[in-house]
């Protein structure tokens, strides 16, 4: 069984180097709406097929905004290749926050935004450790999915 890291240190000093990769931020936040929005399109289909009066979609959308909270933070990981939980947690912020703001302006109930926003940090900590440790073939793939030029 190979090592199981949580921060892969870096050799400081040499060009290009930062400890903290906006764009591998970028990258995690794409993935989370992008499966957010494939699942929201999903549901929508499910309503425009089936003649059902009443829809609960609840616990589904609940666990779909876990789920990729989680996902991106992997993914923010898995491009940044260090500090997985700083680059995953980062992003799961960024993303329950921006949930919680778009879910107060548009009058959909949050139980509680303090939780909910914790919980997303703390599955994208924890995606950002799993995209860390994967094999160095699918984080070569990554690295080269930055949005724009924000690591220089």
């Amino acid at each position: 069984m190979g090592k199981f890291t949580f921060v892969q240190w870096h050799k400081h000093g040499l060009k290009g180097d930062k400890p903290f990769k906006r764009g591998a931020v970028g990258t995690g936040l794409v993935r989370a709406f992008g499966v957010t929005f494939a699942v929201v399109v999903m549901m929508g289909f499910v309503v425009a097929v089936t003649r059902q009066t009443v829809y609960n979609f609840s616990w589904l959308t609940l666990l779909t905004v876990f789920a990729a909270a989680t996902i991106g933070g992997g993914s923010a990981g898995a491009a940044a290749g260090i500090r997985g939980w700083q680059h995953g947690g980062a992003t799961g912020l960024i993303y329950g926050l921006f949930f919680v703001v778009v879910g107060f302006f548009t009058g959909i109930p949050i139980f509680d935004p303090v939780l909910i926003t914790t919980a997303m940090t703390i599955l994208g900590s924890i995606g950002g450790i799993i995209g860390v440790n994967l094999p160095s073939a699918r984080k070569a793939v990554l690295k080269r999915r930055y949005l724009g030029n924000f690591n220089r």
